[in-house]
C-alpha cells in the first residue's frame, strides 16, 4: 500500500510535470516566411505566397505549408552546421538558376541545412542567391 506522503509526492510530481509541459507549449513558435516570387523543390514547382515553415523527423525534413491550405511541400535536408543561429538571423536560401529560383536550404534553430538534392551543387552566392527572412510567431 502507497503510504500517504508517496502520494503526495506521485501528485505533486505530476501536477509539476503538467504545468512544466503547458508552459513549454505555449513558448512554441512557428515559422512563417512570405516568399515573393514562384520557386522550385526537387522539381516542383511552388507558387508565391505566405507559407509555415517545420521541421519534420527532428531535422531531416522541413515542410512548407501554404498559409491558404493550397501547397504543401517538403524535402529531406542534410545540416552543414548543427549550431542554432538567433530568430532575427533565421531565413531561406534560394539558388538562382536559368530565372528559376530553387530552395537551397535554410538556417535556423536547428542550424543551417541544406536541401539533399542541393547539396551537390556549390552554394549560391551574389547573383545567384537570394534569401527571405524567417519569422516566428
Amino acid at each position: 500500500m502507497i503510504s500517504a506522503k508517496r502520494l503526495l509526492a506521485i501528485l505533486s510530481l505530476f501536477v509539476l510535470l503538467v504545468l512544466v509541459r503547458q508552459g513549454v507549449a505555449q513558448e512554441h513558435m512557428m515559422a512563417h516566411a512570405t516568399i515573393p516570387f514562384e520557386f522550385w523543390i526537387a522539381g516542383d514547382c511552388l507558387p508565391a505566397g505566405n507559407y509555415q515553415i517545420e521541421q519534420v523527423e527532428s531535422t531531416a525534413y522541413v515542410l512548407l505549408l501554404s498559409t491558404d491550405g493550397k501547397t504543401v511541400n517538403g524535402a529531406y535536408t542534410l545540416p552543414v552546421d548543427e549550431n542554432p543561429v538567433k530568430d532575427s538571423d533565421a531565413r531561406l536560401v534560394f539558388r538562382i538558376q536559368d530565372g528559376k529560383r530553387y530552395l537551397y536550404g535554410g538556417w535556423g534553430p536547428y542550424g543551417k541545412h541544406v536541401l539533399r538534392a542541393e547539396s551537390t551543387r556549390p552554394a549560391p552566392s551574389g547573383d545567384n542567391r537570394v534569401e527571405v527572412p524567417v519569422i516566428f510567431r
